[in-house]
Parts: C-alpha cells; sequence; structure tokens
C-alpha cells in the first residue's frame, strides 16, 4: 500500500507541475512499470492524469481531491496496462505497419485544423511532438489489428438473437408517459409575508380558475415559480421526473385538466395539463439495427475481458 502511495504522489506531482507550468517534456521519464517487453513511464501516467485533476481540483480539495486521484490513478494505470499488453501482442504477432499508413492519419487530424501552423500550436499545447504522435499512431493501428485478430471474426449474431434481446429488455425501448405541463407556484416562505398567507393566496387563485378565469393569465400575474414570465410553461415533463408528490398529481391529470392545491417542500402548486403523451414502445423494425450493434458491443467487450484477462495470466507485469 505504501509503494503504491508514493508511487501515485510522485505521478501527482508531476502532473500538477504540468498544469501549473507546462513543463510535462522536462520531466525525467522514469519506468514505473514493466508489462513484458514495454514499459509505461512516468511521464505517460502524468499525461494521461493531469486531464483528472484540471477537472476535479474545479469540485474538490484536500483529502476528497486526494481519494478521487488515487481512483483516476487506478484507472489509468488499469487502461494503460491493458493497452501495453495488446501492443506487446501485436509485436509478438509481427504486426507491422507501413509509413503511408500513419501519414494518412496524420492528414486525417490535419484536417481539423485551418493551417498548419494551428496543427503544430495544437500539439505543442499537449506537449506531444510530430514524431510522438506518428508512433502512438503506429501503435493504434498495430492494436487494432491484433484486437481484430483476436476478436473480429467471432462474434455471430442471428436474427432470432436479436428478436430475444428486443423482447428482453423491451423497456429500454419503451418511451415513458409524457405530459406538457402548465404550473403556478406560491412559495411558503417569502420575506415579510406571513405563511398563512401562501395557503390563503394559492386558494384564491383557485376560485378564479374555477371562475373561468385564463390558466397562463394567473400564472404571469400571481406565480412565483421560475418559469411565471413565460406562463408557467413546464415544457413535456416525463412520469418519475419531479417529486413523488407532484409526479402523482400531474401523471392523475388528463388533458386540459387542472389539478387541486399540491403541497410541496418549496411551496403549494396547482398544475395544468394541455397534452398527454402516453406511453410508447418503439417498433422492432425500427431499431432492429440498433439492437445488433448492442449485441456486438456486449459480446466484443465480453470476449475483450476474457482475451485481456488471458493476456495478463501469461504476462509479466512489475510495478516499479
Amino acid at each position: 500500500m505504501r509503494k503504491k502511495t508514493v508511487l501515485f504522489l510522485i505521478i501527482f506531482t508531476v502532473a500538477r507541475q504540468f498544469i501549473l507550468t507546462g513543463a510535462l517534456a522536462a520531466v525525467v521519464d522514469k519506468i514505473v512499470v514493466v508489462v513484458n517487453d514495454l514499459v509505461i513511464t512516468q511521464r505517460e501516467v502524468a499525461q494521461h492524469l493531469y486531464p483528472y485533476y484540471e477537472q476535479y481540483s474545479k469540485e474538490y480539495t484536500g483529502r476528497r481531491l486526494e481519494s478521487k486521484m488515487l481512483e483516476a490513478e487506478d484507472e489509468i494505470m488499469e487502461d494503460l496496462i491493458d493497452d501495453k499488453l495488446i501492443l506487446s501482442d501485436a509485436k509478438r504477432q509481427g504486426i507491422e505497419v507501413n509509413f503511408r499508413q500513419i501519414e494518412e492519419r496524420i492528414e486525417q487530424v490535419q484536417k481539423n485544423f485551418a493551417t498548419e501552423e494551428e496543427f503544430r500550436e495544437a500539439l505543442a499545447r499537449q506537449n506531444i511532438s510530430l514524431s510522438e504522435l506518428r508512433q502512438k499512431i503506429k501503435n493504434d493501428i498495430m492494436k487494432q489489428a491484433s484486437i481484430r485478430e483476436a476478436l473480429g471474426y467471432n462474434v455471430s449474431i442471428t436474427p432470432i438473437d436479436v428478436r430475444a434481446y428486443y423482447d428482453k429488455n423491451i423497456a429500454d425501448f419503451t418511451k415513458p408517459a409524457r405530459s406538457r405541463v402548465i404550473n403556478t407556484l406560491i412559495k411558503k416562505e417569502k420575506a415579510g409575508r406571513p405563511k398563512e398567507e401562501a395557503r390563503f393566496l394559492i386558494e384564491r387563485i383557485k376560485e378564479l380558475l374555477m371562475d373561468g378565469q385564463d390558466f397562463e393569465e394567473l400564472v404571469k400575474e400571481y406565480s412565483e415559480g421560475p418559469h411565471a414570465a413565460e406562463g408557467g410553461q413546464l415544457g413535456l415533463v416525463e412520469r418519475g421526473q419531479m417529486r413523488e408528490e407532484l409526479d402523482t398529481a400531474i401523471f392523475a391529470l388528463g388533458e386540459g385538466d387542472v389539478s387541486d392545491i399540491v403541497e410541496s417542500p418549496l411551496g403549494y402548486h396547482i398544475f395544468k395539463v394541455t397534452e398527454v403523451i402516453p406511453e410508447e414502445t418503439i417498433d422492432f423494425e425500427s431499431v432492429k439495427d440498433e439492437v445488433e450493434e448492442l449485441i456486438y458491443r456486449e459480446r466484443v467487450d465480453k470476449q475483450m475481458k476474457k482475451w485481456l484477462k488471458e493476456l495478463r495470466k501469461n504476462a509479466y507485469i512489475s510495478v516499479k
């Protein structure tokens, strides 16, 4: 545990140094993990770790930040080890990449930039040289070829499989009931107003509605909700999206119905439903290609995990 903590602190410091100074290129490339004939360096881990720090340091501090960064480091290290295992397997197979393949990939990347200068500047910001990018692309092509060799031809999906998956997971292809809702709200707590006045006010609004006055006009005049200026329009609300007491009231209403007064911790509500869209199941023909893709991904993921487990079982992995 101590060895792991010390390693994390070293990498954490390097990542933080990069964020503060942009000096990652100057960091000594100390080896932190050996995977077969390949290595993972301190700089490599820091490159992957610093975006996490950049994000988490805005949300967390102290022990909580350290805990989140330790979690990120664990995830990164596992991913990098898997990465090296696949690359090592590609080398074992003798997979080769020609110069033209690499240059075609670089040309594709360059198309995302207006000029050559912008492309070079983007590399500089990420502390990656053009030669490092070429090596990364070469490695990626080799890994993709290794994965295809191991998994690409072993996924068989029949029409029966697709239909069975759809039927078993029908809830995933069902759109929940929705209602278009207008809301008026009188808050329980408002500076300079007694609590009992809030209840009196919402009851007065209810009386005016029963007398036939326009709901949206009353909302604009009386409501203290965030959408009052727009007539209290909440848009389409899905079942289960609101607090339970509000959800129950809304989905008991038909099109054009107005609710009784509903109390919540925030205040007193009256709802009007202007449109009801019932639960809808997407038909099989419309999603069968999507279902087949889902099955393919699940099966490939399962095979990938099994393959990586075998690679690990037969690999030499040493944390320095």
